[in-house]
């Protein structure tokens, strides 16, 4: 017994985001845009009617096991205002949170050594969750240059006779991802065909900043036998301390969940239910007020991401109140992103979540948190930017302490493979010979590439260079396709992948837009020799890094911007470092400063609607500089129009 009770005891570990917080608490002065607790106090109006029921002594004793008849009446009744139609009676359960639900729905679907697919980044105590269960996780990566969407073949490949579940959080906790209805629907089908259950956790449905509808696989009418949808009210509603949610279901997996249920708490607090039935009815106009501050804080910080761009690269957060930046190799500890966060913790009093903590693909990541107050999310990412600017090595005037140094250039690489795996990008190029759109500059380009990719992708076959890379290596390898090899079979099997990518298959890419990471002249003149630019987009050269030479990364885009022609190159207004280049810039190709976001963007003579996601300032840039282009690129007003529609309508779909 002892040594079964040691063997369940290895399985768990503290839940990293908690680890963060403990560690953090024994600090002075420490912002946390760690733990994702909205800043609210709970709606007033929720606190009243609970105050009322607790003075009428209806909190008192249990409810049902499957939660109190009113409040299951109201969460049908608000289902079916979706399209969802579930038995209150039969098909429903009040849980202690989502958690639980989700704990005791695998318990009930899943029996010991089975299997449970969790797309990767993902929630952290889904795997303490596994644990309980003795299931063993298996993670399949998310395609992170789609804003973290399912790869669906990848998925399909991870079922084995031992996969009884897959288990993901909708939208996702940590990326913000929306996953798209297509991706969505196939993840339904392979359930289906092999008949394993869908557990779906859609906790952060009520936070969307764009425009599209939320999208459920309940909704998938094929699929309603093998899907277990959770929610809770603790983020809507700011009631995280309240623990209180519900999960529904088909009649028959109701039945089983419902025994694990009552194993584990009997009945959820009943003062919760009631605070839970004052949200349903009450709730709303607070929902809608939290949404919008979310939504300002998200832009917030995103604008100040933006600014560190020659350290991280993110994706933007459509949904939830999280943001997950990538930070790049030109960061001391990019690689190792629990060791990363408790330096930052250390060095600038900030707790942030590692990145590795929601799964293998998550590691280089770290986790943000705009749940919090303004103030905090100000004085937080003032602390990153200052630790960021004595972390990072691109174009540096002064190196980094000692046993701190940052990853080189190659990135680990020998100076062999290095000059190998760049031919083998050059010559990728000179086969396919694409039309190589580049951006150059220290802000943005991030924003800049995948906007551009959004809508060029409709004119002719456009890839993008993965992710993004500050340094000639990472750009030759996103080229390819590959990374850098993580074992030794990888490593072995690496030449030859290299030099198939380079000179065997067909590569139909017409446009290929590409990050430039320039910290000198030198650096531009390698970039140039691997992808050469036929068009040239500078963002902003400025910066607030004392550490890095400007001047040198100014020589360095000055070198890039002389053998491109004047009219091919877009830059942008207001920044000294571009407008003093000294090269032949032309006035029609100026991209404005947009501090706020026009109802109409007017470019080259014609009006386009911006979707709404787009933010002021750089986001807004990159959208004009994207429609510019396009039509330069011989795409027509109307086909760009169409074209950005076509994502939101997708999506609405």
């Amino acid at each position: 017994m002892l040594a079964t009770t040691r063997h369940r005891a290895e399985l768990f570990e503290l839940s990293p985001i908690k680890a963060m917080e403990l560690a953090a608490a024994r600090i002075p002065g420490v912002i946390s845009l760690a733990q994702g607790i909205p800043s609210f106090p709970t709606p007033q109006v929720i606190k009243d009617f609970v105050s009322q029921q607790l003075q009428a002594g209806v909190c008192d004793k249990y409810s049902l096991t499957i939660g109190l008849a009113d409040l299951r009446e109201e969460i049908s009744s608000q289902l079916s205002n979706d399209g969802l139609h579930f038995d209150p009676e039969k098909e429903l359960i009040i849980t202690c949170g989502s958690i639980e639900g989700i704990t005791a729905s695998i318990l009930a679907l899943t029996e010991p050594g089975a299997e449970v697919i969790l797309p990767s980044p993902t929630y952290v105590s889904y795997q303490g969750a596994i644990g309980i269960a003795r299931c063993t996780p298996i993670f399949v990566p998310l395609d992170e240059d789609r804003n973290f969407d399912f790869h669906v073949d990848a998925m399909r490949a991870a079922v084995t006779k031992k996969t009884r579940a897959i288990l993901f959080s909708n939208p996702n906790n940590p990326t913000g991802t929306v996953y798209s209805p297509s991706a969505l629907e196939a993840l339904c089908r392979i359930a289906v065909e092999h008949g394993i259950y869908i557990i779906t956790d859609e906790v952060y449905k009520d936070f969307y900043y764009s425009m599209e509808a939320h999208c459920t696989p309940c909704k998938y009418e094929f699929a309603r036998p093998w899907v277990v949808r959770a929610c809770s009210f603790s983020k809507a509603f700011a009631m995280t301390g309240w623990r209180v949610g519900f999960v529904h279901a088909d009649a028959p997996l109701i039945q089983r969940i419902l025994k694990y249920h009552d194993a584990m708490v009997t009945c959820a607090p009943v003062i919760s239910q009631y605070a839970a039935l004052a949200a349903l009815r009450h709730g709303a106009p607070a929902l809608a007020a939290f949404r919008d501050e979310f939504r300002r804080r998200r832009d917030f910080v995103l604008r100040k991401l933006d600014a560190l761009s020659h350290a991280v690269d993110y994706q933007v957060p459509r949904a939830t109140y999280f943001v997950f930046p990538r930070i790049k190799d030109t960061v001391a500890l990019a690689r190792d992103s629990r060791a990363l966060a408790f330096d930052i913790l250390e060095k600038a009093k900030l707790a942030l979540v590692p990145g590795v903590a929601f799964g293998p693909s998550g590691e280089s990541h770290l986790r943000i948190s705009f749940g919090k107050e303004l103030s905090d999310l100000q004085e937080g990412l003032s602390r990153f930017e200052e630790y960021l600017h004595g972390r990072t090595s691109l174009g540096r005037k002064v190196q980094v302490s000692p046993g701190q140094s940052p990853v080189s250039p190659a990135h680990g690489l020998k100076a062999w493979a290095a000059r190998f795996i760049s031919m083998c990008a050059a010559q990728q190029i000179t086969r396919s010979r694409p039309t190589v759109i580049a951006i150059a500059g220290m802000r943005g380009k991030t924003f800049f590439k995948r906007t551009l990719f959004q809508i060029l992708k409709h004119h002719m076959p456009t890839r993008t260079n993965a992710l993004s890379f500050n340094t000639p290596i990472g750009l030759s390898l996103s080229i390819l396709g590959l990374s850098q090899p993580k074992n030794v079979r990888e490593l072995l099997l690496f030449p030859w992948r290299a030099l198939a990518k380079a000179f065997i298959g067909p590569d139909p890419t017409k446009l290929l837009v590409v990050e430039y990471g320039i910290a000198n002249r030198a650096d531009a003149e390698e970039l140039m020799r691997i992808a050469p630019p036929h068009w040239l987009i500078l963002t902003p050269l400025t910066g607030s890094d004392a550490n890095i030479d400007y001047r040198s990364v100014q020589e360095g885009v000055r070198r890039v911007a002389e053998n491109v022609p004047a009219e091919r190159i877009l830059w942008v207004a207001g920044d000294p470092f571009v407008e003093s280049l000294g090269c032949d810039l032309s006035p029609e190709l100026r991209l404005p400063e947009m501090p706020v976001v026009p109802p109409l963007l007017s470019v080259g003579g014609a009006e386009f609607e911006p979707p709404p996601e787009t933010i002021a300032g750089t986001s807004a840039q990159a959208l004009y500089a994207a429609i510019l282009l396009a039509g330069k690129l011989g795409m027509s007003s109307a086909a760009i129009s169409q074209a950005l529609l076509h994502d939101s309508a997708k999506q609405r779909s």
